[in-house]
């Protein structure tokens, strides 16, 4: 009986300890975040001490809750700063409004997004300009873009460059659909996926709107 009770008393200790490490790592990460935070920071900082008494009082799934609405938070305010990245719509275009949305890891590959959708009413094309970061979704387009041997079995789809950035392009003039997706600084994928498009050089010409610079220095925190 007693062989079972310590048996019991080590798995505790045992959650506790993976639950206080889980906790340490939210704050690394929620640190990390802070530089992007800007407006509503206050509300942010409040949680994150609030979360700090509980995990120096041993709460740790308490603090943790309170740390995983502080990252949400966060990431809501980097989609909303990355939103003011997507470009203005090309002479002839329209755009709609540009949309924002952070997911947790796990939940539809998680992550910060923003995207925009562009119209030619006259010709029915249409363009989707999507800036993801903070995702594991990103591994499987860098394995193309690091590794050429891929791409043997994937038709229509190659290797180019843009404003000096590696990028993958993928084109059908059957289907007249076609995207065009790279990845900046290892930790941000661009997409330009365009639908009733016969030409593929208007992918081209919405990816080089993006400024490339600014969307670096905005992941940098």
């Amino acid at each position: 009986m007693e062989g079972k009770i310590e048996l019991g008393r080590e798995k505790l200790n045992f959650e506790e300890e993976k639950m206080r490490k889980a906790t340490v790592v939210l704050l690394v990460v929620i640190f990390g975040l802070m530089g992007v935070a800007g407006a509503g920071a206050d509300e942010i900082l409040d949680t994150i001490e609030r979360a700090k008494k509980l995990y120096q009082k041993g709460k740790y799934s308490e603090a943790s809750s309170e740390l995983q609405f502080a990252v949400g938070q966060i990431q809501n305010l980097q989609a909303e700063q990355l939103k003011k990245l997507l470009p203005d719509s090309l002479p002839g275009w329209t755009a709609q409004e540009a949309t924002g949305s952070a997911a947790p890891m796990g939940f539809f590959g998680g992550g910060v997004t923003a995207s925009k959708t562009y119209n030619k009413k006259d010709t029915g094309e249409s363009i989707e300009i999507q800036i993801l970061t903070e995702s594991p979704l990103l591994q499987t387009v860098m394995m193309f873009l690091t590794n050429p041997a891929m791409l043997a079995g994937q038709p229509g789809t190659k290797l180019v460059r843009v404003k000096g950035e590696r990028a993958l392009e993928e084109f059908s003039a059957k289907d007249k659909e076609g995207e065009l997706s790279l990845i900046l600084e290892g930790k941000t994928l661009i997409t330009v996926k365009g639908s009733k498009i016969t030409d593929k050089n208007i992918l081209y010409k919405y990816m080089e709107k993006m400024d490339f610079g600014a969307i670096k220095k905005a992941i940098a925190g």
